[in-house]
């Protein structure tokens, strides 16, 4: 492939290698880029991807990403920012609609506890 680098890997599980491959094709590389080694001694796999420059620091990170939960939570708040930052007034909005939640859940004996109460008289 011309102009292109390597981002490498190493693994003690085809299992590890086997996620680390399906973090990169969900992420967008392709699947033919990717190739798995197996350890001369059997005790691991090496994974190798041939992308462009621009993408070798990606595509280690998915690489070395030892969790995926962790790596969908970041997709999913990337994913949150870029849409706040397109949409500024639905993120004024929320703000707005979490302020007004909040408030109505404040029990309203709180607010009133602060001022004495006059006393119940009894009549006579």
């Amino acid at each position: 492939m011309p102009n292109t680098s390597i981002a490498t890997g190493s693994f003690q599980s085809r299992s590890e290698a086997n996620q680390a491959v399906q973090r990169l094709v969900s992420a967008g590389f392709a699947r033919n880029s990717i190739e798995l080694h197996r350890h001369d001694d059997d005790e691991g796999y090496d994974l190798e991807i041939h992308t462009r420059q621009e993408n070798v620091r990606r595509a280690e990170r998915l690489i070395h990403d030892a969790s995926m939960p962790l790596y969908a939570v970041r997709q999913t708040a990337s994913g949150v920012v870029q849409t706040a930052k397109s949409y500024p007034f639905v993120l004024l909005g929320a703000g707005i609609l979490a302020g007004f939640l909040i408030y109505s859940l404040v029990p309203k004996e709180a607010a009133s506890s602060s001022h004495p109460q006059p006393r119940n008289r009894r009549r006579r």
